[in-house]
């Protein structure tokens, strides 16, 4: 019994060295510096003035095409920040001072810069930018053109009831996944709210190539909602072909408990050809457990 007091002593001493240790000690001279004595923000004109954003392979003349290239730059390193760059029913952020952005649809964009100078958040104006030189394959499976020329194509996609006679439902996260035991996309993954094509009607949506435009129509043929959308070829999970965006609710969005609104909601494309398409809504976009979460699932096919 004697040896463990100097055990004890020395224990308790390395606990406290060990606490004040992890005890952090604030650098009052980069506070000074950085914080308190921070300066006078820079103005959004100085601002705008330090950024760029070109098109250096711009379409001239039908000979050199490349316009969907957009070089961004802040020539102000010491101002850091993010660009924003709208993209099509979506925005993405890019937090680097000079990028090459490569746009995949054509269309009408617009590029903001948001920068941090002397703890004042500044942002710039946006840019406009004109792409007229894309063709992406999906872009004809979706809208029914047949190359980047062909500018009143558009198509009409209606609902598709499956072989076990659902239009869209809500149902199990990933089984899609499982084509070992003889899942697709379109096998019965339904927990609830399942519907068929004579409780829909014959609701529509068009797909416009022209201005990547995307119109809903009631099933009496009236005029529902008009927006836009974008796709991407993001696969976040396993069986998942790309991204679907629009900016207005998709037709049968009031059967779908995710929730859609005006404004943007994604979708992941689970099958898409010049005649089906298969969309998901997850409840989560990244850590989704199979079988356990779970999401809206629609299937739609083109109107001959």
């Amino acid at each position: 019994m004697k040896n463990m007091k100097p055990i004890y002593i020395v224990s308790t001493l390395m606990l406290l060295l060990l606490c004040l240790a992890c005890d952090p000690i604030e650098d009052q001279s980069l506070r000074e510096k950085y914080i308190d004595n921070a300066g006078e923000p820079i103005s959004q004109a100085e601002l705008q003035k330090a950024i760029s954003v070109t098109q250096p392979f711009e379409n001239k003349d039908g000979v050199v095409e490349g316009d969907q290239y957009v070089v961004i730059k802040n020539n102000r390193p010491d101002i850091g920040g993010t660009w924003h760059l709208r993209w099509g029913a979506g925005e993405k952020t890019f937090g680097t001072d000079n990028d090459t952005v490569i746009y995949d649809a054509n269309g009408v964009y617009e590029i903001y810069y948001v920068g941090i100078s002397a703890n004042k958040i500044i942002k710039t104006d946006p840019i406009t930018i004109t792409v007229t030189n894309v063709f992406d394959e999906w872009a004809g499976l979706l809208t029914g053109a047949k190359d980047k020329s062909d500018k009143t194509a558009q198509k009409t996609w209606k609902f598709r009831e499956v072989s076990w006679g659902s239009v869209c439902n809500m149902g199990a996260h990933g089984g899609w996944k499982y084509t070992s035991a003889g899942y697709t996309p379109e096998s019965n993954f339904a927990w609830w709210a399942s519907r068929t094509l004579a409780q829909v009607e014959n609701q529509t949506m068009i797909f416009k190539f022209d201005g990547n435009k995307f119109i809903t129509y009631n099933a009496d043929g009236t005029k529902k909602d008009e927006g836009a959308f974008s796709f991407n070829h993001d696969t976040p999970e396993e069986g998942v072909l790309g991204e679907l965006s629009t900016t207005v609710p998709t037709i049968g969005g009031q059967y779908d408990e995710i929730g859609q609104k005006m404004g943007t909601n994604t979708f992941w494309i689970l099958t898409l050809t010049d005649e089906y398409m298969t969309i998901y809504h997850p409840l989560k976009y990244s850590g989704g457990v199979d079988w356990a979460d779970y999401g809206w699932y629609a299937y739609f096919e083109a109107v001959e």
